[in-house]
């Protein structure tokens, strides 16, 4: 291992979290962030399941340029680096901050609401920038070591997963002054351990954000309960995730049917781990997160 590959490795390990980390070039961001909105537009005018399911979890099964992010070299290679040389793609997920929106996501971790066998050693979330990320426009701010604390207690409100990821909140105070704005130029990305407390504020600015989240696994993971299924990337696969194929075309026919088979039975599986977790609780849910 290099070292510019050692020292990324030992800022995840220690940090919960690693960045910048160089990725797409100018040309490839132009190209996937018109890509993007011509796809935001077309799953809108489609409706149904596709709008439904737009932003999160299997982008890169009907969309050509998600599916070459997933696979972007340089974001294996650091992939690599801090899972090993086995990659499947677990999830995408779009998150967008329009211009001058009032949004924001509390403090919480990803991990609580997955439902993953292995997720602290075999997983991470790779965050790509695809516009300009900085504290004006709402960018990802890291709780810094907050992963070496487990799983934290969180209070849920809501039974969207927008809603539950914006009023989920950490049961516990946060060291507001161990919090690190994720600061990134388009095309870059940062990495983070799914148990890496985690939050992000408003868009004061007057262009809208745009971030694709890539959960990458090894075969060591597995699903808490039910069937799941995952895009092999890089390596070999001999783990207990369904194995899904690349798109050959936007929204084709056979990407179809893989996309709406993987998110209803994903959906099945996040709505069981929700209402487990929400239980937990003494609270239920209401209705199916999206």
């Amino acid at each position: 291992m290099n070292t510019i590959a050692t020292d990324l490795a030992e800022r995840f390990r220690t940090d919960g979290f690693a960045f910048p980390i160089d990725a797409l070039t100018p040309a490839e961001v132009e190209q996937s962030l018109a890509a993007c909105h011509t796809y935001l537009r077309t799953v809108s005018a489609a409706g149904g399941a596709l709008a439904r399911y737009a932003v999160f979890p299997k982008i890169h099964l009907v969309s050509t340029w998600a599916d070459r992010i997933v696979h972007h070299p340089a974001i294996l290679d650091a992939v690599e680096t801090l899972l090993g040389p086995n990659l499947l793609v677990w999830s995408t997920n779009l998150f967008v901050r329009p211009a001058h929106s009032g949004s924001s996501l509390a403090w919480h971790q990803d991990a609580v609401y997955l439902g993953l066998n292995g997720f602290q050693q075999h997983a991470a979330r790779v965050w790509v920038a695809l516009t300009d990320t900085t504290a004006a426009n709402g960018t990802m701010r890291y709780a810094r070591g907050s992963h070496l604390r487990g799983a934290l207690p969180h209070r849920f409100s809501g039974s969207g997963l927008e809603e539950i990821m914006r009023g989920e909140e950490i049961a516990v105070d946060i060291d507001e002054a161990a919090a690190v704005d994720v600061v990134l130029k388009a095309g870059q990305c940062s990495a983070h351990h799914l148990a890496m407390a985690h939050c992000s504020g408003p868009n004061h600015t007057a262009d809208g954000r745009f971030n694709l989240a890539i959960d990458y696994i090894t075969p060591q993971v597995s699903p808490t309960a039910g069937e799941d299924s995952a895009l092999l990337v890089r390596g070999t696969d001999t783990g207990a995730f369904s194995r899904e194929t690349r798109p050959a075309s936007d929204f084709d026919q056979a990407a179809l049917r893989e996309f709406y088979t993987a998110v209803a039975r994903r959906q099945k599986r996040i709505d069981q781990t929700v209402r487990s977790r929400k239980g937990d609780h003494g609270e239920g849910t209401d209705r199916d997160p999206a």
